[in-house]
Parts: structure tokens; sequence; C-alpha cells
């Protein structure tokens, strides 16, 4: 069964191309765009190579609920910058132990706002945010190892 990641995955893709339609057949999705920019898609589960029988116009109330909430996370993608690792390094959410961390859910950041520290080798870098908005996720725990272009925090774009 193909997983929700490669479906958003292949909806961004085509969003992203000037291709009109895309046919993956292995769980048989068709992508169609239209003029519009509006991306329809159609996933059909349990079509094998073996099972040669006709494709029903409907589609079933599982599929359609698997494409809302795609589509949902997707529009949710598009609103939301991801503040990322420019470096690989431990994560730290405070200058100290003890101390409040540099932001919560719900805080409000600018470009110049420190977000974290990354210590690589006994060197503790602060991590600017480079966005503006408001933190809605911080995507991973206090004294994770972190790589290169992970993303940290999940950021609502600023009005």
């Amino acid at each position: 069964m193909i997983k929700i990641n490669e479906i958003r995955e292949m909806i961004k893709m085509v969003e992203e191309s000037t291709i009109q339609r895309f046919e993956h057949e292995t769980s048989r999705i068709v992508i169609v765009k239209n003029d519009l920019h509006a991306v329809k898609s159609t996933v059909i589960e349990g079509k094998t190579e073996e099972e040669e029988r006709p494709v029903k116009p409907a589609v079933s109330s599982d599929s359609v609920e698997v494409l809302q909430e795609v589509q949902h996370e997707i529009r949710q993608d598009i609103e939301l910058q991801k503040i990322t690792s420019p470096t690989v390094g431990t994560f730290y959410a405070t200058s100290q132990p003890g101390e409040d961390p540099f932001v919560k859910i719900g805080q409000n950041v600018v470009s110049s706002t420190v977000v974290c520290v990354l210590e690589a080798m006994k060197l503790f870098n602060e991590i600017r945010a480079g966005v503006e908005g408001e933190i809605v996720e911080i995507l991973v725990k206090e004294g994770d190892f972190v790589e290169f272009g992970q993303p940290l925090f999940l950021v609502k774009k600023g009005d």
C-alpha cells in the first residue's frame, strides 16, 4: 500500500511542474491538473496487475478522506515555513539548564530572534529564525542530534 507521504510528494511534484497528468499504476493513482492550477487526485486501492477489472467512476469514501487529508496538509505546508539546521550538532532549546527556552509554541519571531543553540565539538552556535511569524511546532527535543538541513521549527507566516 502506498504511503500518504508518497502521495503528497507526487501531488507536490505535479503542482510544481508543467505536466498536466500523472499516473502511478502500483495502487492506481491518477493526478490531473486543470487550467485553474488545482490538483485533483484519485486514489483507487487494491488494483493489481492480475486483477484487470474496470475502474469504477466513483471514488471510495476512504480514498476521499485520504485525498482531503493530503490536500489539507499541502495547504498547511504552503502556509508554514521551516527553520532548518545550518549545521550538524546537538539541539538545545535553552542557553543554560533550568532556564526558559528561547522560543515557545505560539510565540512570534522575527528574522533575528534566537530560537535555539546547536553544539558541535564544544562550540555553541546560536541559531536565528531567519523568518517572521508564529512558532507552531518544535520538531526536535532537547539533546537531540540534528543533521544539516533538518527542520527544527515550523513557523506560520506573519501577516
